[in-house]
């Protein structure tokens, strides 16, 4: 196994039990993700197009290596090609939230908001 997928086993394995710990996922592992539905057509038309996906994690997903262009940070677009996601979640209860994000170093975290 090469050094990047192992790395990439690491990172989807740390936000899923994160994700699992902190109550995100329900018994069918779905959540909402929060999208933006405007495109790449970069028209401001003054309208938000933001919203909440219900998803759910089939067997074979990846945050790291999916390369779903809405998960793309688009802060780190200005120091790396390679892909970052960087995704804002919630739980279907609305109990907790997590946020993964790219810092100015180019580092990926994750944090968790339950409020309790």
């Amino acid at each position: 196994m090469s050094t990047t997928r192992t790395c990439t086993d690491k990172v989807n394995a740390s936000w899923f039990r994160m994700a699992k710990e902190c109550g995100l996922l329900n018994e069918d592992r779905e959540f909402l993700l929060a999208v933006d539905y405007a495109g790449d057509d970069g028209a401001d038309d003054g309208e938000d197009h933001t919203g909440w996906a219900h998803v759910r994690l089939l067997d074979d997903w990846n945050w790291v290596t999916g390369e779903i262009d809405q998960l793309r940070s688009w802060i780190a677009a200005t120091f790396t090609r390679r892909f970052v996601p960087e995704f804002t979640v919630v739980s279907l209860d609305g109990k907790m939230m997590m946020n993964t994000t790219v810092w100015g170093n180019g580092t990926v975290s994750t944090i968790a908001i339950r409020p309790e």
